[in-house]
Formats: C-alpha cells, structure tokens, sequence
C-alpha cells in the first residue's frame, strides 16, 4: 500500500472514531434490554409491527399543541396497538415535534433498596431503529433541583422496561429527531412525586419544543368486566385532571395503575405549562387485543394526551401574563358574556334525564343523535347534580371542558347517578322523585389572594401539592360567610388545614357557573 493511501486511511478512521467519542461516550449508551422478546429485535420487523399499528389507529387530528401523552407499555402484541394511538397524535403533525425533547417517565418494576428518582443523564439510549441522545443540560438541571433524591443511577434503569418500550414508537413516529430525558422512579412515593414535579416545574423548561410522556399500564389481571368498570373509573379522574380523587381511588387499592406516580406528576405539572385539556385517545385491555386472554385476568392500557387549550394554565416557559389573560377574557361559558334560551335550557335537563332514565333502567348508556345547534357542541365544563326531595343525591362535573356540551351533560349525569362516591347509585323507585340541576362552567381564573373571592358569585377551587377541591356558587347558600366558606373547602373538600386558603402556597382559582334545572325550568 501506498504511504499516502496509508496515512488517509487512518485519518478518515480516527476522524470517525473521535467524532464518535466527542457525541456519546460508549460506557453512558443503555442498550436495549428487551428487544427480541418485548418486541421485534432487528430493524424491518420492528419497523413493520409499528408500521401495522399506527396504520390501524384511527385518531383525529388535534387541534393545539400535545404537552404530554399516557402510553402503556406491555409487549407489544399486547399493547401496542393502544400506543399507537399516542403516538400517531404526534405523527400527523410531526414537523412540530421533531427537534423536540422527550421527557420519559417510568418506573422501575424491580426497584433497588435505594429510594429516590433517577435521571439518565449522559450519553444515548439505543434501540434496534438506533441511538437517542440525553439531552444532558436539561438531565443535569433536574438532578440539580434535589440532588440528594434525584441522581443519575444506572441500576434504576437495568434490565427494566417500562421506559425502553416506548422508544421505538417516537423513534418512528418523529423520525429519530429528538433527544431524551429518561426519568425511573424507584419506588413511586408521595416524596419522590412531589421531588420530581416540583424540579419539572423548576427548570425553566421550553415547554414549546418539550414533549412529557408517561409510560404506564392500567388495572393488572382481573376479570374482564371488572377491568373494564375499574379502569373507565380510574380514566374519569384522569379526564377530569382530578388529582385528589385518583390519589383517594388509588389508596382504596384498585391498582387503577402500576406507574400512578408519572400519571400524578403528568396531572400536576401539565395544567401548569399550558395543557388545559386531556383527551382519551384510546382505551383497551389485553383482553381485547389478543381475545384468547380475554377468559383470563386481563391488563388495561390507556392512551391519553394532555392538549393545549383555552383552560386556566400558565404557560412557565414564556413567563407572561398577557397571553393567558386573552384566554380567560373570551367569551366562554360560564362568564358574564355567555348564555342559553330556554329551549337549550330545556334540551339538556330532557338529555339528562333520559341519560339517568336509560342507564338505570335498561342499565345501558344513551347516545344521544348530535344536535344541530352550535352553542350545544361547543366543548364546556359541567356539573350535574340530583336531588331527591330536597337533599343532595349526587353531584359530579368537570373543572375544565373535555368534550361537547351535550356529550359533557349526558356523562356528568351517568357519573352524578351511578358513580358519587357518598351514595349508592340511583334506584328505579327513585326516578319520580328526583330532580335534576346542570351547572355550566366558566374557565378557572386564578387569583393573587382569598380576599378577590365573591360571595355568591364566584366558585372556588383551592389546591396545595396533590390536594384539593371545589364548591360550587350555590353553596354560598349554605355558607354565606367568605372565610366560613372558604374554611368549609379547605377542611371538607380538600381535606387541608382550615385556614390552608390564607397559606402563599395554596393555589385559588375561581369561576362562574349558569344555572338552571328542571324545578326552575317548570319542568318538576
């Protein structure tokens, strides 16, 4: 060989070898733990499997930018057709989310003794479709928040794959452009949770190219229809972005899910960086794609995605008021602007009361034509509440609008008659002497201090780490003292301190409701 074929043929080896060793030190690569077993183990298989799914998911296009995704994370016969449905929300817009980090949260099924959180902070994560680089400032700034919970361990992260599963779905989906912050917790307590949201929350983190995804499954091995029962349950707190009533529906045992501690922070840290809506994309269990299970204890599985909207969220990453302040100004349900006739009026208590009619009857579920009025699918937060004479029977709502108005009152009345937690579910004896009351929902506004708050005007919702709740204006009737009332939310609903609403740290928010019902409306 020639001397100068020689020399430029080491030079182009060692340029690549130190190219190599400049991006991604070989000793920070996590390799693939479950490829060959999980899923597909080489390229084109892999490729071909995610392919089949994303092309069977049929999901409508979103409208506003994705914060955060709920995707399970079984093997993939399993539950790969269900991710799909995450991950394809991402895929038909994907010019916006290609460039973007990846926020990955999980857990480790087989923790270490040791307590705490782990970020992976250097390096890359592979997988048969490639290498993932960390983004290592962003890792390095959430280990930073509480370095003595949160570090950079490898062993959380061994063997495990509840993180690695979802890998090949973004790497698909976005065409491998994005990097990762890999996140394990070991042992999903309250202190590793309230850590992990709050270094979220801490670092300053461009929400506008960020992308949070939480890697869990739902009920674990019950029978079919009580998988499906306790997981449409756990589904509606998640829907609702009810963080206290999933912890109380998590503490009653359900398992409602093995990675509770991600969807928690997820519910915490999403309506803070701009998510006000969360959205079902997809809802399965194991039973269902692959029926052969279905005889047997089944597995749930879950894809969620927390969207952008017109709700009550500061957006952390801009840091200003004037854009959420647009938002809260329009003329939405619930404000000073915001109407219905009588025959609207009308419509939704007659909707309501087939709903209730229909499900305790026939035990069925109504599903009502869609209405040509346009005031009636508009998306809008409700309550409905029965009474029995004269007593409270039921009330359940949402705070923050997740669905068409008439679709919102046909569910909140399935869940005021069936599903509060303080009665039994409403009796065919009952139906006759029942009244119905439909509360529609302002956004949230939050407020600086207890003392903005109007008696028998504004409903008030108080929220301090994972705890909180709300009242309704109509409870200014029972309680017409500001600081009474207010003690009474504190205390009763979201079980804090009485006087938790003069603490700097307890959040505030208020609202406004349009109120009828069927004894108002001549109806009863």
């Amino acid at each position: 060989m020639k001397w100068w074929i020689f020399l430029f043929s080491i030079s182009i080896i060692f340029s690549g070898c130190a190219k190599g060793s400049e991006e991604v030190n070989m000793e920070d690569i996590r390799k693939p733990a479950v490829a060959g077993s999980w899923y597909p183990g080489d390229k084109n298989s892999l490729t071909s499997m995610i392919k089949t799914f994303m092309d069977e998911a049929s999901v409508d296009k979103i409208d506003g930018r994705i914060f955060g995704l709920i995707a399970p994370h079984a093997g993939y016969v399993y539950s790969g057709p269900v991710a799909a449905y995450s991950f394809k929300a991402l895929m038909q817009n994907a010019d916006e989310y290609r460039g973007n980090t990846v926020i990955l949260i999980g857990f480790a099924h087989r923790p270490p003794n040791w307590e705490g959180i782990s970020v992976w902070a250097k390096g890359a994560w592979e997988t048969p479709l490639g290498k993932i680089k960390v983004n290592e400032e962003l890792a390095q700034k959430i280990i930073d928040y509480a370095p003595q919970m949160i570090q950079y361990r490898k062993d959380v992260h061994t063997g495990e794959h509840s993180l690695e599963i979802e890998l090949p779905f973004l790497q698909y989906a976005l065409n491998n452009d994005f990097t990762l912050v890999p996140i394990a917790f070991s042992h999903q307590t309250g202190a590793e949770i309230e850590t992990l949201t709050n270094a979220l929350l801490s670092a300053n983190i461009d929400w506008s190219k960020t992308i949070l995804v939480v890697s869990t499954d739902m009920s674990h091995y019950l029978p079919y229809d009580r998988a499906v029962a306790t997981d449409q349950k756990t589904l509606e707190f998640v829907l609702a972005d009810d963080v206290n009533g999933l912890i109380g529906h998590l503490q009653s045992g359900v398992g409602a899910f093995c990675g509770w501690a991600g969807v928690l922070t997820a519910m915490t840290v999403m309506p803070k960086v701009g998510a006000s809506k969360i959205k079902l994309l997809k809802y399965a269990n194991s039973g269902d794609t692959q029926p052969s299970t279905a005889s047997h204890g089944v597995v749930g599985y879950c894809a969620v995605a927390f969207i952008e909207g017109n709700g009550d969220a500061e957006n952390s990453s801009s840091g200003s008021d004037s854009a959420d302040k647009s938002k809260t100004e329009e003329a939405v349900p619930g404000t000073d602007e915001y109407s219905l006739t009588k025959e609207q009026k009308l419509y939704l208590l007659k909707l309501a009361r087939r709903t209730i009619e229909e499900l305790v009857q026939n035990g069925k579920k109504y599903e009502p034509p869609k209405p040509d009025d346009p005031m009636l699918v508009e998306d809008a937060p409700v309550f409905v509440t029965i009474h029995r004479k004269g007593m409270l029977r039921g009330c359940i709502g949402q705070m923050v609008a997740r669905s068409p108005l008439y679709l919102a009152v046909r569910d909140m009345a399935i869940a005021a008659a069936s599903q509060d937690y303080r009665f039994n579910p409403v009796q065919k004896s009952e139906l006759d002497e029942i009244d119905i009351e439909i509360s529609v929902l302002s956004p949230l506004k939050r407020i600086k201090s207890w003392e903005e708050v109007r008696p028998f005007k504004d409903g008030v919702y108080v929220k301090k780490g994972f705890r909180s709740g709300v009242f309704l204006p109509q409870v200014w009737g029972q309680i017409p003292d500001k600081e009474a009332f207010l003690g009474e939310l504190c205390a009763q609903k979201a079980g804090l301190p009485r006087n938790c609403y003069k603490d700097p740290d307890t959040e505030i928010y208020v609202y406004t409701v349009l109120e009828f019902s069927e004894i108002d409306m001549g109806l009863k």
